[in-house]
């Protein structure tokens, strides 16, 4: 078990040990966690500013020109590439500013991430006892005090109904997410009940929710994650990665098309 404070956010991802993203590409398919690579891009800048806003009060992120075009983005690009920082144009920089102070408007999310013993973005690595893999998270924040996990998301839809974050959860696949993050920080030695995702969406009103995933939420998704922790294991030691595809698939009319059917023709 190791924990490292200061790991940067490249040398993290580049470390061979397993992910939450591992496992929700593996729950895919093998193939498709074979073949998954790390890549960065404009949505992950954005991303990375918004944590780093929430997180670190943006001492990490630069307000660049207004567009990424002509000389002046590419100096400013280099520059933050110098200092180790996120480059953003005005707009989105603007917009990580709001979300970050519509997060940290919640006084719950507030109470977790300016806590002088919370762990800020400190990656954490285990041996699973089971299957022998080595497994990685790199917690947004941590609070011991609390026994809590708290994750950030960006997103279209913060809302509490079923048709809003929660169905994020279940199409991203987040409930994953949280029980792998849950499974390594125990095996860390470091106590956790709750694990939270602190929503907030990218469009104004910068809406922000934290959603809280449940005692049977976690527990069917630690089951899913144990099952996929031991393929993988088994994927490894075969050299097999397969997506269990059949070689060709009949296509159906879905049963809400069916049913509309006679009322559309």
């Amino acid at each position: 078990m190791k924990i490292i404070p200061d790991m940067s956010n490249a040398d993290y991802h580049a470390h061979p040990a397993l992910g939450s993203s591992s496992v929700k590409a593996a729950a895919k398919s093998l193939a498709h966690w074979k073949g998954q690579s790390f890549s960065g891009g404009t949505h992950f800048d954005i991303g990375t500013g918004f944590h780093d806003m929430v997180l670190e009060g943006g001492n990490n992120t630069i307000c660049g020109p207004e567009t990424r075009r002509g000389k002046a983005w590419s100096d400013a690009y280099d520059d933050a590439l110098t200092q180790g920082k996120v480059l953003l144009t005005e707009q989105d920089y603007a917009m990580c500013e709001a979300m970050a102070k519509s997060c940290l408007s919640n006084p719950r999310v507030e109470a977790i991430v300016r806590h002088p013993e919370a762990m800020i973005e400190q990656s954490i690595f285990v041996t699973c006892p089971e299957t022998g893999l080595e497994l990685k998270c790199r917690p947004d924040a941590y609070l011991r005090e609390k026994q809590v996990c708290l994750d950030l998301k960006s997103t279209t839809d913060a809302g509490p109904g079923d048709r809003d974050f929660p169905s994020h959860i279940w199409r991203y696949k987040y409930d994953l997410q949280g029980a792998f993050y849950t499974y390594v920080l125990r095996l860390a030695e470091l106590p956790i009940t709750y694990f939270a995702f602190a929503a907030v969406e990218k469009t104004p009103p910068y809406a922000q929710c934290l959603h809280v995933l449940s005692g049977t939420v976690m527990e069917h998704a630690h089951k899913r994650l144990m099952n996929i922790l031991r393929r993988i294991a088994q994927a490894i030691e075969e050299d097999h990665y397969p997506t269990d595809w059949p070689e060709l698939n009949m296509v159906h009319l879905p049963a809400y098309m069916e049913e509309n059917n006679d009322a559309h023709s």
